[in-house]
């Protein structure tokens, strides 16, 4: 299918808000990856009862306890991604993961410590280029979503910033509102396909302060707070191919730029007790509170080319009047308002883990851990006042939203385990495997028609049901008496089926949508292989 590529000129980047939602909060929110120290990832992310690694906090602030001398590491490495990128697209980028300190204080008889840890580390990783196809579309269309996200958006009271939303702009650049003929009403038009493509970049990474302490070396009980630095980017093309009652419409094309960042806050609390004092085995409970996030969505930015332009109202037949753009590349451009930024206020979801790990002599050591992570009771709002221009922690929840989540995303349990064998007292040889249930429940869809302030600044219908994560883990350690050196390799597997916008309208039996159907079909989602291979470097000391 060929591609069009617009000859207008942009404007630059104005304000307007793309639509938050379930997804894309589960998107930024989620820590469903092994990131860290290289022992830490070659482990599976399995250290929460081992412990003494910086890494380990994030599971178990408990783990801490452990360390018996002082520690600095450093981490960095990159990823590339499995599928092909989107034209000129990198298919990797470098990632810098780590870098903390640990400082332990022991008492005079050295039977207890007491240690600080501070770790700069990242949560997740949001590079990725993304192109999907759809060339079977039979007659259903975005156009169609859009149409119908408009009829809803105008019923509901209250709606005072739905001028800015994509489906109000959608009308003004007549993708859909055209009178043919004479005839009043839309003028809903069959597609063909599609082409979609998203280039995502950012990250987010967490500061936490650690302190831990042990009891007689058989309890150690720690407590981490953590601020995340969150920044996410993506830029994104719906491409739509159409043909109908006036013969062959080429295109409409739809540009779209997003920008989130803010900050969150949380709270990790943890123990592990050797229950047999003779014996090296640990057993851990930690539980971890929600990220409280302040965000702001901002210089975002959508542009809609259409083939249709509006000629004027002719009063003698009574009728509006349009003409079609027919010249190859010639569109009219419609660009989103300006002056619109929206505020509001994620939480992510509680999160318990338990762990047991132990040790064999020198030579083997073995952790396995469960999380559970209540996504499903994520919720959103915004903020309930603002001191210095700075959005307070606590919202006012947003209910459809939150009805939203309950609907689409499931609770998330992760199961991780790890062993590490050295077959020499300097090198270690590392194994890890990571599973992450699916995040969202079968059947879901993104529902842009809940009634949601968010949603009054809807800008993009896509949205993609993510199945299970699979990690598997791979690592080397060497040790020179204060000095380490570490490599880790991670190859991370997961698919989604991806949706570049809801048929819902179209298979509703409503007589204004249904000349979009083609013999009753429903949309085919598209699989996407979000599949990426990691390589890790650590250069630590102990002091």
């Amino acid at each position: 299918m060929k591609k069009y590529i617009i000859t207008s000129a942009l404007v630059l980047f104005a304000a307007a808000a793309q639509a938050q939602d379930s997804y894309s909060n589960y998107t930024m929110t989620s820590t469903a990856d092994v990131i860290g120290t290289a022992r830490y990832v070659g482990m599976g992310g399995a250290m929460g009862a081992l412990g003494a690694d910086i890494s380990a906090l994030s599971n178990n602030p408990a783990s801490l306890g452990l360390f018996r001398k002082n520690d600095f590491s450093i981490t960095m490495g990159g990823v590339i991604q499995d599928a092909k990128p989107y034209e000129t697209d990198n298919r990797g980028h470098y990632s810098f993961d780590q870098v903390g300190f640990v400082a332990a204080f022991p008492n005079s008889d050295r039977s207890a410590f007491f240690n600080f840890g501070v770790n700069f580390q990242k949560k997740a990783d949001f590079g990725h280029s993304l192109f999907v196809q759809n060339n079977t579309l039979n007659g259903l269309s975005q156009a169609a979503q859009l149409r119908g996200l408009y009829d809803v958006g105008m019923s509901y009271s209250g709606n005072e910033n739905f001028r800015y939303s994509l489906p109000y702009q959608a009308c003004n650049a007549y993708i859909y509102d055209v009178e043919v003929a004479g005839q009043p009403g839309y003028h809903n038009i069959k597609s063909k396909g599609y082409d979609f493509n998203r280039h995502s970049f950012g990250n987010n990474y967490a500061l936490d302060f650690s302190f831990a302490g042990s009891i007689k070396d058989r309890v150690y009980l720690g407590m981490t707070l953590g601020i995340d630095f969150l920044r996410y980017e993506n830029s994104q093309r719906y491409v739509e191919y159409r043909d109908g009652a006036l013969g062959e419409v080429e295109d409409y094309d739809i540009l779209s730029n997003k920008y989130v960042s803010g900050k969150g806050l949380n709270l990790k609390f943890g123990i592990l007790v050797r229950p047999i004092e003779e014996n090296p085995l640990r057993v851990g409970f930690a539980f971890e509170t929600p990220t409280w996030y302040t965000l702001t969505q901002k210089d975002s930015h959508y542009s809609i080319a259409s083939k249709w332009n509006y000629d004027g109202f002719d009063e003698a037949n009574n009728i509006h009047k349009y003409s079609y753009n027919d010249e190859k590349g010639k569109y009219t451009t419609y660009d989103s308002p300006d002056d619109n930024f929206l505020d509001f206020n994620v939480h992510s979801p509680w999160k318990i883990r338990f762990s047991a790990g132990s040790t064999v002599g020198t030579y083997l050591a073995w952790d396995v851990e469960y999380e559970y992570a209540l996504y499903n009771n994520a919720t959103m709002g915004y903020p309930r006042n603002y001191h210095n221009n700075s959005a307070s922690l606590s919202m006012t929840k947003d209910p459809g939203m939150t009805a939203l989540t309950k609907a689409s995303i499931n609770g998330i349990h992760n199961i991780r385990a790890g062993v590490e064998f050295k077959p020499l007292p300097e090198f270690a040889v590392r194994l890890g495997y990571n599973f992450w249930s699916k995040a969202m429940k079968d059947g879901a869809r993104l529902d842009q028609t809940v009634d949601s302030k968010s949603l009054d600044f809807v800008l993009g219908t896509d949205y993609m049901n993510l199945g299970a994560t699979n990690m598997l883990t791979f690592g080397l350690g060497y040790r020179y008496k204060a000095f380490y050196a570490d490599f880790a390799y991670k190859y991370r597997h997961q698919k989604g089926d991806f949706y570049a916008f809801d048929d819902t309208f179209q298979r509703s039996g409503d007589a204004g949508y249904e000349q979009f159907l083609s013999a009753g079909q429903s949309l085919r989602s598209e699989e996407v292989d979000l599949s990426r291979h990691t390589i890790t470097f650590t250069l630590g000391f102990k002091f």
